[in-house]
């Protein structure tokens, strides 16, 4: 099983993933990572709020494609990758952050007639 390590950045989020411990352990530079822009998006908006959602996926999916082509022994499922690097995203926002996501959240689309 693979877990992932913590990473922190001032504007952006990075996935990096390394290896179960009593493995051999690469270099931190061998590690596959992806780093995710967050600097330019209203999280309180639900429109950047799926910008932020859409570049976890697409970071995640890579990422969890490189750790699958490189583990194939087993052990390692695409879904449980993908569930762990959207909670390691998720540990790396501020807690304003997170408030910010859960009221885009909760945000309905509001129609407006006009006469």
């Amino acid at each position: 099983m693979r877990k992932f390590t913590r990473l922190a950045a001032a504007a952006a989020l990075i996935l990096t993933v390394a290896p179960a411990s009593g493995l051999a352990q690469p270099t931190p530079a061998a590690e596959p990572s992806a780093r995710i822009e967050l600097a330019d998006l209203n999280l309180a908006t639900p429109a950047d709020a799926a910008k932020l959602a859409t570049r976890v996926n697409a970071a995640s999916e890579k990422l969890c494609h490189d750790m699958a082509l490189a583990n194939a022994q087993g052990g390692f499922t695409m879904a449980g990758c993908k569930i762990a690097a959207r909670r390691q995203v998720m540990s790396q926002l501020s807690d304003h952050q997170r408030q910010s996501l859960r009221m885009a959240s909760r945000a309905s689309p509001m129609a407006v007639a006009a006469r």
